[in-house]
């Protein structure tokens, strides 16, 4: 997996979503901490923060990681709080634990380019969950037919009080999307821009369902959205996986 959105990691707030996206996630996200059968929460690719914070507001205690140190360092600094830890981290080898709720959200499995990173991710969420803990795992729906075709999104905002514009180009092939985040902000000696690169692998739910099979989950719900819509794959937005550990159970990678 290589190390994506390392570098000017305050740009990557143009596409976080804010408010607007935290409305849309939180219920389902709180629903689902409460279900779990304690306070202490895995955020295991935490991006700029917004879930950690989400949870720490809400009385857990989150462990918070990301496999970029510079968006470790952006997210200490955007989103502190007592409850929250911040650090490196990479989601296929969890350490530590336990915790009664792990999550994987932004699209951040599709980070992960093979399947067996895919399994030792589930594998690992399984091992450091307490007993009747819940894994809450967020792929986009990469079976819908829209995303076959290119997209672009643009968004526009201010950084360090000067315009500042986010270009997100993401282009499907075969089973993977090339994804580049473009930046350009406007300053008094004229523009500076910034781009970085990723590949995306398109996971489906049969993936998901593999790795969770393998690792011992019960699949307890899959939705198409965080409204908890069920999964159409013809339709749906997401891909959201809530797994349950139930039993002990040896990993097969």
């Amino acid at each position: 997996m290589a190390e994506a959105f390392s570098q000017q990691a305050s740009y990557y707030e143009l596409f976080s979503g804010g408010a607007k996206r935290m409305q849309r996630e939180e219920p389902l996200l709180l629903a689902l901490y409460r279900r779990a059968p304690g306070g202490r929460v895995l955020d295991m690719a935490c991006g700029t923060g917004i879930h950690a914070l989400l949870f720490a507001q809400n009385g857990a205690d989150v462990d918070a990681r990301d496999y970029s140190g510079e968006m470790i360092a952006h997210a200490r600094h955007m989103r502190p709080h007592p409850r929250i830890k911040y650090e490196t981290g990479d989601m296929r080898a969890i350490t530590s634990g336990p915790w009664d709720l792990a999550v994987c959200l932004g699209n951040s499995l599709s980070l992960l380019t093979s399947e067996s990173d895919l399994h030792a991710t589930f594998c690992g969420a399984y091992a450091h969950l307490s007993p009747g803990g819940v894994f809450v795992a967020q792929i986009l729906n990469y079976a819908q037919p829209g995303m076959a075709e290119a997209r672009l999104r643009i968004e526009h905002a201010a950084e360090g009080g000067r315009p500042a514009t986010g270009v997100k180009t993401l282009v499907p092939h075969e089973e993977h999307t090339y994804l580049t985040l473009s930046y350009f902000v406007l300053g008094g000696e004229g523009a500076s821009s910034h781009s970085e690169t990723a590949i995306l692998r398109n996971w489906t739910r049969g993936h998901l369902d593999a790795a969770a099979q393998a690792a011992g989950f019960h699949v307890e719900a899959v939705y198409g959205a965080y409204d908890k819509s069920p999964f159409k794959a013809e339709s749906s937005t997401d891909v959201i996986y809530v797994c349950v550990k139930y039993t002990d159970n040896i990993c097969s990678l």
